[in-house]
């Protein structure tokens, strides 16, 4: 039910919920109006103070206003009260803290929020005191990570948190396309998200659910380079230079062997631009070879031939399928013109292995490279380059997904 004067109807609502974060997975989420005794309780006011036999007791929740770029002192606060109520108590059953309501205005809902962009967001699921509660409601699917702002019918967005004790350690994730941060150690406390809801101008509330499936999105493999910007202005050449900024950023990690590689991102294994030498499959064919190692296991990528395919264009739904076969099988994984012979065509193919064990990087080039077969173990061969699909955390291969942790090209000529 809606409040006649609350002026909406269901599909209104609908669209303003899915504009604002995740509506596939939210069709379960109901109107409340302003007169249904949720919308209007007070957690101050009202106790939810029950001890059972064996459990410990539940706090009412306090109210806080969110502001950016500020801890949530009161977070701390309330969990030493917690643990002094607690001292005396029987620590038998785990804890469970007080839980801490907290109204976030509109306009701070958004991926331009200074915190979001810093990253200040360790954990996953539960997430360190000083995370910030926007960018946590983003990684766990409640709002989308968008940089534009909320609908203007949203007034604010409230979450209860529950506070928990210090974790031994803080894992990181890519949730939503977010990513979250890893922290090693216990400090402070903790907080999880237990609820979360819009509150609109007309006073209406809208419940939110959490998205919390780990999204590993396809991404375009394709990195402009300077030298094929068009620069009229000296403002527009500025730009391109911020731009470029993000192409160039590396982050360097040891990989199994204790040598220096690339962390791997999408735009260390884009292809460089529109030149067709400069393409990742093109390399490959020349002779390098994509070496990419998860925090376990170390992968080899490389060119092993080509093949000849039926291009069967004749059997094509639509003209506009045959002419992309057309241009797919008469062009090489390069980009460059390959033999046709009627209904045949020769595509580039190649191989994905499994390195047996990670060898130094003299060691390999001594070997030869791509490894010999007694070196490695085949995953899959005769790949065309469309059968490769990269993410934001790895490689999608014949269906499967293989996280990466680091990438390294490699040529036989170093």
């Amino acid at each position: 039910m809606i409040d006649s004067d609350d002026g909406s109807v269901d599909g209104e609502v609908e669209r303003e919920r899915d504009a604002f974060s995740y509506g596939v997975q939210q069709r379960k989420r109901m109107l409340r109006p302003r007169g249904s005794p949720l919308a209007n309780r007070d957690p101050r006011s009202k106790s939810r103070a029950q001890e059972n036999e064996g459990s410990l007791a539940k706090h009412d929740a306090s109210v806080v206003t969110y502001k950016v770029g500020e801890c949530l002192q009161e977070l701390t606060k309330l969990w030493k009260e917690y643990e002094s109520s607690q001292a005396d108590k029987s620590s038998a059953s785990p804890p469970n803290g007080p839980t801490l309501e907290i109204r976030i205005p509109a306009e701070h809902v958004t991926a331009t929020n200074r915190q979001v962009r810093g990253g200040q967001l360790w954990g996953t699921d539960i997430y360190t005191d000083d995370s910030d509660l926007v960018a946590v409601l983003m990684h766990t699917g409640y709002c989308r990570p968008s940089a534009s702002p909320p609908p203007s019918a949203i007034q604010e967005l409230r979450a209860v948190i529950r506070i928990l004790p210090p974790q031994a350690c803080y894992i990181s994730t890519l949730r939503n396309n977010v990513r979250s941060r890893a922290w090693g150690a216990a400090i402070g406390c903790s907080y999880r998200v237990e609820r979360c809801w819009i509150v609109k101008k007309g006073g209406g509330t809208i419940d939110l659910e959490p998205c919390l499936t780990h999204t590993s999105t396809v991404e375009p493999t394709l990195a402009p380079v300077v030298v094929e910007r068009t620069m009229t202005t000296r403002a527009a050449a500025s730009n391109a230079l911020r731009q470029q900024r993000f192409v160039r950023e590396v982050t360097i990690q040891y990989n199994l062997c204790n040598e220096p590689w690339i962390k791997y991102s999408i735009s260390a294994v884009a292809d460089k631009g529109l030149k067709k030498p400069f393409f990742t499959s093109a390399r490959l064919k020349m002779g390098e070879v994509l070496y990419l190692e998860s925090h376990y296991c170390r992968y080899e990528l490389c060119f092993s031939g080509e093949k000849m395919v039926k291009t069967a264009i004749a059997g094509l739904a639509s003209p506009a399928e045959a002419e992309r076969s057309q241009s797919h099988y008469s062009n090489g994984a390069n980009g460059e013109k390959s033999s046709t012979d009627g209904d045949n065509g020769i595509v580039d193919v190649f191989r994905w292995s499994r390195c047996k064990k990670p060898l130094p990087q003299p060691m390999m080039l001594s070997i030869g490279i791509p490894l010999p077969l007694d070196h490695v173990e085949i995953l899959e061969d005769n790949l065309e380059w469309e059968d490769i699909e990269w993410s934001q955390t790895g490689v999608w291969i014949a269906g499967k997904e293989y996280p990466l942790a680091r990438v390294h090209f490699l040529s036989p000529n170093k």
